[in-house]
């Protein structure tokens, strides 16, 4: 991820607070959203931009939401910026911020699902139906929930490939944030936490052996050289969670039918969108990587049966962190793999 960007001094400050301003001409509100994603990442050309241009159509015009030329924050500050009015909207990983956000953590359990869409529409769902009384997004207004696709087992070009779990152990594998920092060692392996933006770096460097990823990363953060197998695991291995948030007291002060129209391309229907694009995006990079050469792995029954005795209690932990949030863990989850089955066997 790209690293936080920022000048502090006094005029720096100024103009961070001035850029993050809303806007205001005639009619029509500006609202600024928070941009520190790499120029071209697919989370904002694919889901984000979509999105706004959305958010202005559902409004006639009246709102549009315009993104920051630089970070007004590093990347696990972004909830907070919108909760303290630094940024009107802000987008972020609940990963990056450990023991905050607990139940959205259904959607990136292992064994739950493997499509963006499945996982996104589902998460949706389930937080309707289950999550809300439980109020974890304070002070914003929560705009949207999302999922990536399953991340997969890719090694360095010089390293053996992943193909039963006597493999696994040992190697150095680059995580993220969320529930995959806790998914590679119970699988035997060492976790390496850099940012997705040096994991070019590190294997080629040999630091790691490999890296825990959803396929779209490989383009993304261009990897082709420094990876030579990628090991998929039929179910899904892990996901991480997304948000968009806007702070509170801006959303409120907006007319009732511009409000309204907001969330009628915010919720489901973001889900919806953040999922299928994160989808094609995974088609595309599948692509690429066989193209080349990336040796293209399946686990087989006994990998994937020992996987899931270690990752067991990855699931019954979440189950009882849910419960003492008020919230049925195990019918939740329950909903979460009927609804993502019913997308994905319809794919």
């Amino acid at each position: 991820m790209t690293k936080y960007i920022t000048q502090y001094c006094k005029s720096g400050a100024l103009t961070a607070l001035f850029v993050a301003l809303p806007l205001t001409a005639g009619a029509e509100t500006v609202l600024r959203l928070n941009n520190w994603l790499p120029p071209g990442h697919r989370q904002m050309t694919g889901v984000i931009e979509p999105w706004m241009e959305q958010v202005a159509e559902a409004t006639e015009g009246r709102v549009r939401i315009m993104p920051t030329d630089a970070s007004l924050g590093a990347p696990p500050r972004q909830y907070d910026l919108a909760v303290d009015g630094i940024a009107d909207v802000t987008v972020g990983v609940l990963g990056y911020t450990p023991g905050r956000f607990t139940l959205a953590g259904v959607a990136e359990l292992p064994f739950v699902g493997e499509t963006a869409t499945g996982l996104s529409t589902a998460l949706w769902k389930v937080h309707e139906e289950f999550f809300q009384e439980a109020d974890e997004y304070k002070g914003v207004q929560l705009l949207g929930l999302y999922a990536n696709a399953t991340g997969h087992i890719m090694t360095g070009a010089n390293v053996t490939p992943v193909r039963q779990i006597a493999d696994y152990g040992g190697k150095k594998f680059r995580v993220g944030g969320g529930i995959v920092q806790e998914v590679n060692p119970a699988l035997g392996g060492v976790n390496v936490a850099v940012p997705a933006n040096e994991v070019y770096e590190i294997l080629s460097q040999g630091i790691a052996d490999g890296t825990l990823l959803p396929y779209e990363a490989y383009p993304s953060f261009n990897l082709t050289g420094v990876i030579g197998a990628s090991t998929t695991v039929p179910g899904g291995l892990y996901s991480s969670t997304w948000f968009v948030v806007m702070n509170k007291a801006r959303f409120d002060a907006l007319p009732p039918e511009d409000q309204q129209a907001i969330m009628s391309v915010s919720g489901a229907a973001l889900a919806r969108l953040a999922g299928e694009a994160q989808d094609a995006a995974e088609t595309e990079a599948r692509a690429i990587m066989e193209a080349d050469g990336v040796e293209m792995i399946v686990a087989d029954e006994a990998f994937v049966s020992e996987a899931r005795e270690r990752l067991a209690a990855l699931e019954a932990q979440w189950v009882d962190a849910a419960g003492r949030l008020g919230v049925d863990g195990a019918a939740a989850l329950e909903m979460m793999r009927q609804e993502v089955a019913a997308v994905e066997g319809a794919r």
